[in-house]
């Protein structure tokens, strides 16, 4: 009984829960967004931590609805698998998709947003779920995963040509940046296929044992 209740709690999607609280509780207090979000004059002045709270900022509440609500909902399904893999790519793309911004896009001079993250999240979902697919020989579930990741691709070629968002309202000056989105997805696609982190999808419950050891300009994202 207690090794199943352990499983349970592996399972559980706490992290990605508590993930996207802090995005809610920002934009209640406007004052903690403008202290966290991604200022370029602030980060050259030394307040690197702008670098990964940024994330959690967000210009509106349109925009936060959308990146939260698909944050959770992609969150849950990779913590469900691998909550090692999950944290280390919330953990490692934040820091990516933003210093890609501060690098090589100099013309945005703040930036705030999960879609990044979001991004890297949607790679390693689509990617694993694929492999998974492939591997099996499950044809429909081959056309289902590649569907969704081609659909990706055409979202952000859509918003790398048109420099408006597909899904949140640009119409208050924010526009999207879709480098952040391509490095996001780049390093999703990297944890996809990293083994450290174990098979897609990952039994945590066969390592639970009750009866012994086992082996087993203003921008936003």
């Amino acid at each position: 009984m207690f090794g199943r209740t352990k499983a349970a709690a592996r399972h559980a999607p706490i992290a990605s829960l508590l993930f996207s609280v802090p995005a809610v509780v920002i934009y209640l207090v406007p004052s903690l967004g403008d202290f966290l979000q991604l200022e370029r004059a602030s980060v050259d002045a030394g307040e690197w931590w702008r670098l990964v709270t940024c994330h959690w900022t967000h210009w509106s509440l349109d925009h936060l609805l959308w990146d939260t609500l698909v944050f959770v909902i992609l969150g849950v399904a990779c913590e469900r698998a691998s909550r090692a893999r999950f944290v280390a790519c919330v953990a490692g793309s934040a820091l990516a998709c933003s210093l890609g911004v501060w690098l090589f896009v100099p013309q945005v001079e703040s930036y705030r947003g999960l879609s990044g993250v979001d991004s890297a999240l949607f790679a390693v979902l689509g990617l694993s779920l694929l492999r998974e697919a492939v591997s099996e020989r499950r044809a429909g579930s081959i056309a289902a995963a590649g569907s969704l990741l081609v659909a990706f691709v055409g979202k952000t070629v859509f918003e790398v040509v048109s420099g408006t968002t597909m899904f949140v309202d640009s119409s208050a000056g924010t526009v999207s940046v879709p480098l952040a989105h391509v490095i996001g997805a780049a390093l999703g696609g990297y944890l996809a296929t990293e083994h450290r982190f174990g098979r897609w999808p990952k039994d945590e419950s066969d390592t639970a044992s009750t009866s012994g050891p086992s082996k087993s300009c203003r921008r936003q994202s």
